[in-house]
């Protein structure tokens, strides 16, 4: 049907936004450096709008393979829910790590000793809170790939998908339980890699069956 095949391509977009995210986010925040600091905040805020649009972008395409799928399904909505739950920890995580640590680095920088030292603390408590909510999506995300797998087994639809979802799974809960507490630079890019091929997949999957059907 066609659209299912607006559906895919959205889920292939947004996947590619969230790519783009992982190749151009920035690392640490080079506090004491003015010029530096200010280049930072712009890419920091592109790079995290990008995660934005994309994972608003990705959750649309996922309610057509969901409806694709069927929604009357319990695991399917399951899937569903949890990914809509990390599309909230994404919103979360991007402001806080995009908008507001910057912000607070940019005040960091006039302020007097002791104001600044509550500033770095409070610039480490959002980072620590940003990384715990990453380490959400990562988690909920495994489990809704999983489940999505799991459905697209069970009714033939690609093998191709299944066995990626299940490298995305086990990859997924190997960094959730093994990795460190604050999630650097190179492995958001992995995580946002690794699930991006997955969903791209499932993207071309609706469409090649809007245009079997349409």
């Amino acid at each position: 049907m066609q659209h299912e095949t607006r559906y895919g391509a959205t889920l292939i977009f947004g996947s590619a936004v969230l790519l783009v995210m992982g190749l151009i986010h920035p690392g640490a925040i080079p506090l004491g450096n003015g010029a530096a600091l200010g280049r930072l905040a712009i890419i920091d805020g592109v790079a995290h709008g990008l995660a934005i649009l994309g994972i608003w972008l990705v959750l649309v395409g996922l309610v057509g393979l969901s409806r694709m799928l069927g929604l009357q399904r319990a695991t399917v909505l399951a899937a569903l829910v949890a990914f809509a739950l990390v599309g909230v920890a994404v919103v979360i995580a991007a402001t806080l790590d995009g908008f507001v640590v910057p912000g607070l680095a940019v005040q960091w920088q006039s302020a007097n000793d002791i104001t600044r030292d509550n500033l770095r603390q409070l610039i480490l408590f959002c980072v620590l809170v940003a990384s715990s909510l990453t380490r959400i999506y990562l988690l909920l995300g495994v489990i809704a790939v999983g489940l999505w797998s799991w459905v697209i087994y069970r009714d033939r639809l690609s093998r191709s998908l299944i066995w990626v979802g299940v490298v995305v799974v086990c990859a997924g809960i190997a960094t959730f339980f093994g990795g460190p507490a604050y999630v650097s630079v190179h492995e958001l890019l992995a995580l946002v890699a690794g699930q991006a091929v997955w969903l791209i997949l499932a993207g071309m999957l609706m469409i090649r069956r809007g245009f079997a059907t349409g």
